[in-house]
């Protein structure tokens, strides 16, 4: 009986060093305490609601020291205590993350994202500086000012980066609007030029939206250029009108491939007759990108 009794008290004295960690804690962190105190709450009831206050604590000592989505530790990742006090009442609720709010508004930009998901979490500051690199950039932000710009054409060998840089320009362009005003598709040209040729065969109606979408959304990235399967019908009735209608409408475009433009215009003639077409969509491109962009082969020393 007596050892019981002992047990408790102990459990009572750990319980009460705790609730005063728990309240040097709040005293430490001006943050939460101006937060609470322009709630109406004053410091007697903080401390008497201090075990509901806590975990808010807690969360405003580490988000302000954010270390990004993917590398947050907290036991509640992705969501945050939230404190209210009305009519003298102290409640806690948990919302989700402000950070994961802004990614998955972002995410919504991407109408098409052909692109690995590890992706997401690129900036613009993570591109390396190289000349061929800053060139792009400059071009970039041109458009980003509203100024005079031309499309990008980035080619260079296997591993360049090419697409993990069209991927971190378009990633900045739909954080830049969480409006949704700047719908983007970042497309895969195997994939989707295919994917429309199959269903013009097949849905029609389909057919038609898809095309249009890819010929009208702000922003188009055509990754991997030239590596799609080639007949008239992509050439003429999927590329060259995805490329003469965004030329019209002067839609900013972006292209990645490991081909030179030279190499494109042969490898989409596939006939004498087929060979004008291709002429025709290569010196459209050149138009708009006034010149392509070689970021070389992939560094290995």
């Amino acid at each position: 009986m007596v050892e019981k009794l002992k047990v408790k008290n102990m459990n009572v004295q750990s319980d009460d060093v705790l609730i005063e960690q728990m309240k040097e804690a709040l005293h430490a962190c001006p943050s939460a305490m101006k937060f609470l105190r322009d709630q109406g709450m004053n410091d007697e009831v903080m401390e008497q609601n201090i075990t509901k206050i806590y975990d808010f604590v807690r969360d405003v000592n580490y988000c302000r020291k954010c270390p990004g989505i993917k590398q947050c530790k907290k036991d509640n990742a992705y969501v945050i205590s939230k404190v209210t006090y009305s009519y003298g009442v102290v409640e806690n609720q948990l919302i989700p993350c402000p950070e994961i709010l802004k990614r998955v508004t972002f995410e919504r930009q991407f109408l098409v994202k052909d692109f690995s998901d590890e992706w997401l979490d690129v900036v613009m500051g993570d591109i390396d500086k190289s000349k061929e690199k800053t060139a792009a950039m400059e071009n970039y932000m041109k458009y980003l000012r509203n100024e005079e710009y031309h499309w990008l054409y980035l080619t260079g060998g296997i591993g360049s980066g090419k697409s993990y840089f069209a991927a971190a320009m378009s990633i900045d362009l739909a954080k830049r609007d969480l409006k949704g005003k700047c719908p983007i598709c970042f497309i895969n040209a195997s994939k989707r030029f295919l994917e429309l040729s199959d269903l013009n065969k097949q849905k029609s109606d389909e057919f038609k939206k898809k095309l249009e979408l890819y010929s009208t959304v702000p922003v188009l990235v055509i990754d991997d250029f030239g590596h799609e399967f080639k007949n008239d019908f992509i050439r003429d009735a999927i590329v060259n009108e995805i490329i003469s209608t965004r030329c019209n409408k002067k839609l900013l475009t972006i292209f990645t491939s490991n081909f030179s433009l030279d190499e494109i215009e042969v490898l989409y003639s596939t006939t004498n007759a087929g060979a004008i077409m291709a002429k025709q969509i290569v010196r459209t491109i050149r138009a708009m990108c006034k010149n392509e962009i070689n970021l070389g082969d992939l560094k290995i020393y």
